[in-house]
């Protein structure tokens, strides 16, 4: 007599094999939200301790976010007393810095390094699609932006895309008056959030 079908421990063997499967497999699909999740936390943080320092210590602090790199490098500087934000200064800081000289003064802007003590990178495969703010003309995608921090606790309204490259983007937005980060989890422009 011939039976067909499975016995009761070959079931419970296949089953076995599929759970040891999605234990090992699962972290790794949603590693990528996890990795965000955490960056969009730390940014918050950051961005209130950033926000406080400049309130103690009467300075104008800045978030310096490398949107060349391709593992997502920022680090924070600091200038004593209040500074203008003028995006044609920034531009020509930048030819300067080429041509830097020996005898030339030092930078106005120092790296912090209470707050970064040297320069931070995003984890896994995570970087930073563009940084958009009210000073700007159009969203930068290359190049170094600057978000700002001014003595008086007012923060530059800016947009910060977060992204692995393929389909999560989440935007950090930095709002002027509190100085609180908010979480858009879409590629979301500083323009579509001020409505």
């Amino acid at each position: 007599m011939s039976r067909k079908g499975f016995t009761l421990i070959e079931v419970m063997i296949v089953l076995a094999i599929l759970g040891a499967v999605l234990l090992v497999g699962m972290p790794r699909i949603f590693k990528s939200n996890t990795n965000i999740k955490s960056v969009a936390r730390h940014f918050i943080v950051l961005s209130k301790d950033v926000r406080n320092k400049a309130r103690l210590t009467n300075s104008t602090y800045r978030l310096v976010i490398d949107l060349d790199s391709q593992d997502g490098q920022y680090w924070v500087e600091r200038a004593n007393g209040p500074q203008p934000v003028d995006p044609e200064a920034y531009e020509k800081a930048k030819e300067k810095e080429s041509e830097k000289k020996e005898d030339a003064p030092p930078p106005l802007f120092q790296i912090d390094k209470s707050i970064t003590k040297k320069e931070q990178t995003l984890p896994g495969g995570l970087r930073f699609g563009s940084v958009e703010t009210a000073n700007m003309k159009a969203p930068l995608t290359s190049g170094i932006a600057y978000v700002h921090f001014f003595p008086e606790g007012f923060v530059e309204a800016a947009a910060v895309q977060i992204t692995n490259g393929n389909n999560l983007t989440w935007t950090l937005v930095f709002n002027p008056l509190t100085g609180q980060a908010d979480i858009i989890e879409k590629a979301s422009s500083l323009k579509d959030v001020q409505r």
